[in-house]
């Protein structure tokens, strides 16, 4: 698993999202067996289709984590990348993947995918990836719970600044953050324009361009 360097900051460490080894490993294993498609922007892939479970392995792609109920952004999810392959999202729960561009991604149900697993004994690199993906949900769940609306816009914005270029030149910093926490526009803009204004970030036309050490409190 790729520790967090020492000199990071505590919101550098919980903003980063964990890659490991063993995901890119059980997608090599795994792929021998399935077939990739290209799929185009804005496709929707549901985690249940019709009462059954689904799995995704995807080698390339932008893809948010979505809830239907209110288009709430849950997540960013880095490729490669697997989704799926465990019972651990409710049925009911209307997560979704929405591919922000075209994306390579293989599909099968979950059981075929823990069939393959169990007939090429990769339990193993399934443990290690099913504990990188608690990880990010509970590094997520801090970022979500932080105690002021400062610290969530803060969290927010070293996220954008960690993401990929195509996903920072496309996305406003106020769209980002908007579409990922419940804080009203007219506040996230406030702070925005003030952090702008005291030269902590750099916006061209809503684009997120740097940061300039943000202050520990607003």
């Amino acid at each position: 698993m790729k520790c967090a360097d020492m000199k990071d900051s505590p919101e550098q460490i919980f903003t980063k999202t964990i890659q490991v080894q063993a995901t890119f490993d059980l997608i090599d294993v795994l792929s021998p067996y399935v077939t990739f498609e290209k799929k185009p922007p804005h496709q929707r892939l549901y985690y249940t289709v019709d009462g059954v479970k689904m799995c995704y392995i995807i080698r390339s792609g932008v893809i948010k984590v979505r809830r239907d109920t209110d288009e709430f952004v849950m997540a960013t999810l880095p490729t490669p990348n697997i989704a799926g392959v465990t019972d651990m999202i409710p049925d009911t729960s209307g997560v979704y993947l929405e591919l922000q561009d075209e994306a390579e991604v293989a599909t099968i149900t979950t059981a075929q995918a823990q069939q393959l697993i169990a007939e090429t004994n990769s339990w193993e690199l399934l443990a290690k990836h099913v504990t990188k993906v608690t990880t990010n949900l509970f590094n997520n769940n801090i970022i979500m719970t932080a105690p002021t609306t400062y610290e969530v816009v803060k969290f927010h914005l070293v996220m954008l600044m960690s993401e990929s270029v195509s996903v920072r030149e496309s996305t406003s910093a106020a769209k980002y953050i908007l579409e990922r926490t419940r804080l009203s526009r007219s506040t996230v803009m406030k702070m925005l324009a003030q952090l702008k204004q005291g030269g902590y970030i750099q916006l061209d036309d809503g684009i997120l361009i740097a940061l300039n050490d943000l202050p520990a409190r607003y």
